[in-house]
């Protein structure tokens, strides 16, 4: 009977091994067989538990438990570790934010049709460098999340947006003609109090003016100056915008560090000492810090499994294009060749200043439907029309909340976003799901912040792709 059981279990551990090793049935189902980088899906899984107290804002900031060397601390703009004092604790409304991402939105549809174009309305030339501007996405909020740079000798701290889709950096300065042009006097760069400040090679003049969809603006006009990141790493003759007259969409956030393409971004600038390669992790919650890496640090401290390539543009754009196959949530894999032909997947850029991921209407439908199926054991409750997100719960009274889990099909690899990514919190009791339609099929497919939290994310452009690994800046 023994010898029966054993023989059993061998011939059991045989048709085991065989079902996982020989070809796949369906070879055309390449979305469904890939494996899935990110938090653990196990075997059968495809949920996740997701603690509602881990959504609801903190007082106090929570840092990390150990400081990666190099590192710049990556902060929600109102949360308490943020260095914008009046600005902490405060949430911006749904309103707000939908007019602040779907602004964001059709700038960079706007800046994409123009450098496509021989315009010379798209930006301004830096006279003797080529340096140009182009119209770019940010607005008020629009990018949450803030560092602390250093400009001018002695290195005067300033907190700034951390923005990966625009390419110009610019701070507020001081003296300015106009009233209100720097939020707060102490937060300001003054360029006749560093002694290593000096003008561009830009003659007659060296003045930007950059307008944003929303209305909002910056003019100044260029300079030279040190950059300090953290106390490692010193740039003399780093080229940014010193805004003179700007509007107050910006908080008291004294400017953008700008980390997309162009020929005088900071990846352009840096590029002798960093290589063109930065990462970053977005925390997963109000009270964390994330962090911002470049160069050889950033690959050394950044862990990731996996990456997507990032594709040649002909436009002159100043985006990173990737491909976005499909979206799986749940037991179900929705392609986006199927579901919205017109929609290229190429068309897709990952955005740390937009905060709701924007899809193909075919395909958010679908995603969705199938997110409605899996919560169904919950109440449902009034969605936000202002935010665009219309799939809402009322959770109150559970500590925890079971959710699909949902997996971003990259060409190459698969991302599992984090459950924190998953939904949107309104209220202690009311969370949403956190994705919404694009308005035009032809506009960019842009994964959201809240789609990237707690995510490593590598961007190596000498090597053309953006890797994808665990983020632990949750932990």
């Amino acid at each position: 009977m023994a010898i029966f059981r054993s023989r059993t279990s061998a011939l059991f551990l045989l048709l085991l091994v065989l079902l996982f090793h020989l070809p796949p049935l369906f070879p055309g189902r390449e979305l469904e067989k890939r494996r899935v980088h990110g938090a653990d899906m196990g075997l059968n899984s495809h949920r996740s538990v997701l603690k509602m107290k881990s959504l609801v804002p903190a007082s106090t900031c929570n840092p990390p438990p150990t400081e990666r060397v190099g590192s710049l601390p990556l902060v929600h703009r109102q949360g308490p570790c943020s260095p914008l004092l009046k600005e902490r604790l405060q949430r911006c409304n749904s309103t707000l934010i939908n007019l602040r991402d779907q602004s964001r939105i059709n700038s960079i549809r706007r800046s994409l049709a123009s450098s496509s174009s021989s315009s010379s309305s798209i930006g301004n030339d830096l006279p003797g460098t080529g340096l140009r501007i182009p119209v770019v996405g940010h607005l008020e909020g629009a990018g949450e999340y803030v560092v602390t740079v250093g400009l001018g000798t002695p290195r005067r701290d300033l907190p700034v947006i951390f923005d990966t889709g625009s390419p110009l950096t610019w701070t507020h300065c001081l003296p300015c003609p106009t009233q209100g042009c720097c939020p707060q006097n102490d937060r300001c760069f003054e360029p006749s109090k560093s002694s290593t400040y000096s003008n561009p090679p830009c003659p007659p003049n060296c003045n930007y003016s950059v307008f944003y969809a929303d209305k909002s603006f910056s003019n100044g006009f260029y300079v030279q100056d040190t950059l300090t990141l953290n106390a490692d790493y010193t740039f003399p003759n780093f080229i940014f915008g010193c805004g003179q007259n700007n509007s107050d969409g910006f908080g008291t956030s004294t400017g953008i560090l700008g980390l997309a393409l162009g020929d005088h971004s900071l990846i352009s600038q840096t590029t002798d000492t960093f290589a063109q390669i930065f990462c970053y992790c977005i925390p997963p919650t109000y009270n964390r810090q994330g962090y911002l890496l470049f160069g050889f640090g950033a690959l050394q401290q950044c862990q990731t499994n996996q990456y997507t390539s990032i594709l040649s543009d002909q436009t002159g754009s100043f985006q990173y294009f990737i491909k976005l196959l499909g979206i799986t949530t749940g037991k179900q894999t929705l392609n986006f060749s199927e579901l919205a032909p017109l929609s290229s997947p190429s068309r897709t850029i990952i955005d740390s200043g937009t905060t709701i991921s924007r899809l193909p209407s075919s395909v958010y439908l679908a995603l969705r439907d199938e997110f409605k199926k899996e919560m169904s054991e919950y109440p449902v409750a009034q969605h936000l029309p202002s935010l665009g997100l219309d799939t809402c719960y009322n959770l109150e009274g559970h500590e925890n909340v079971t959710l699909p889990k949902v997996v971003l099909n990259f060409d190459g690899t698969d991302v599992n976003v984090d459950p924190s990514g998953v939904v949107w919190r309104e209220s202690d009791s009311q969370v949403c799901f956190a994705f919404a339609a694009k308005e035009k099929e032809d506009d960019l497919t842009i994964i959201g912040s809240t789609q990237q939290r707690n995510l490593n994310i590598l961007y190596n452009i000498q090597a053309n792709k953006v890797e994808f690994g665990t983020g632990s800046c949750g932990s």
